[in-house]
């Protein structure tokens, strides 16, 4: 499948300039990606889903802002409708009828991305929320291929643009350290080079009950001030989420401090690379090690992944095959 095809060159004079519209200033602009990274269980699925039950009721967001009762598309690969998400979208005070969810898990292969489509032509939704996005990558494309991640990010152009919807990604950080914010998210650089718009989701370095929304990619903006919140709960009942304000601490400060941005540790990643190689059937063994490798996963990290997932190496012929515990 491919995207609509454009001219490819066109007079300037043609283009009718354009100023870009808010869901949540300047962090989440209309009709583009933005992209949300941070470790996993630092609370980034709390935060999309306050997003979504604001966008439902017509609430407010940090410092004030209003919004206008509109609708949601969430599509999570991590967490279940009925036992995490309709539970914790009550509890926030959502309303799941401006809400939807996917029945069936869809891929976002070229059939999936024309249901997709059809859906947000449909009934167009003010936010569509993917998390994780390389839960989504087709079988037998590598998520760090940048060809594979540039094609799929231009569809999600596309249907952003399509129903002027704010597309919100979700990925986890990775293990490396650079230099740089925007290069520590999972994947192929394509993916952060895509949004117009990016924040991390991260503890507070001296509180680690408090997290903080982090803006580190802002090409159509001023950079966002850190907004900061916590999850809690009430006499033992189901956790939600509670803003607290501002903070005055930025990505740099998270850098240059001495236990620098959290991320996912090494052996969280290899666990989330066996399961992204592995779940569509069993792989060579040789070919798993290879892949890790080149990942920068280490082969005593690979095998501490491999017992804690539970993955089954079994003969084939005169080669020994990997998979999951489900594929046997």
């Amino acid at each position: 499948m491919t995207s609509k095809k454009k001219e490819l060159f066109v007079d300037l004079d043609t283009i009718d300039p354009k100023e870009v519209d808010w869901l949540w200033e300047p962090f989440i602009p209309f009709s583009m990606i933005t992209i949300m990274e941070g470790d996993p269980g630092v609370g980034k699925s709390f935060l999309a889903m306050q997003l979504a039950v604001q966008v439902s009721i017509g609430g407010e967001l940090p410092e004030g802002q209003k919004l206008g009762r509109g609708r949601v598309l969430y599509l999570s690969a991590e967490d279940d409708a009925a036992y995490t998400i309709r539970p914790r979208i009550d509890a926030m005070g959502g309303d799941p009828s401006r809400i939807r969810v996917q029945g069936d898990f869809l891929s976002l292969d070229e059939d999936g991305l024309k249901a997709l489509m059809r859906e947000v032509r449909r009934t167009p939704p003010d936010l569509l929320i993917l998390a994780p996005l390389f839960a989504y990558v087709p079988s037998g494309q590598d998520m760090y291929k940048p060809n594979v991640i540039r094609q799929l990010l231009s569809f999600l152009k596309d249907i952003a643009e399509a129903g002027e919807t704010a597309v919100l990604i979700v990925r986890h950080l990775t293990k490396a350290k650079h230099d740089k914010a925007i290069y520590r998210g999972g994947g192929s650089m394509d993916v952060i080079g895509a949004a117009r718009s990016a924040f991390l989701v991260c503890e507070h370095p001296n509180d680690s009950s408090t997290k903080l929304v982090v803006h580190i990619k802002h090409n159509i903006a001023v950079r966002g001030q850190t907004q900061s919140y916590e999850i809690y709960s009430e006499d033992g009942g189901m956790a939600t989420l509670n803003w607290l304000g501002p903070s005055d601490i930025t990505i740099d400060d998270l850098i240059s401090s001495e236990g620098g941005t959290p991320r996912m540790s090494a052996l969280d990643e290899a666990i989330e690379f066996l399961r992204m190689f592995l779940k569509n059937g069993p792989e060579p063994t040789t070919k798993v090690e290879k892949e890790a490798a080149a990942r920068d996963i280490s082969k005593k990290t690979l095998e501490r992944a491999r017992r804690s997932l539970g993955v089954v190496s079994k003969k084939k012929g005169k080669i020994w095959d990997l998979s999951l515990p489900d594929e046997v």
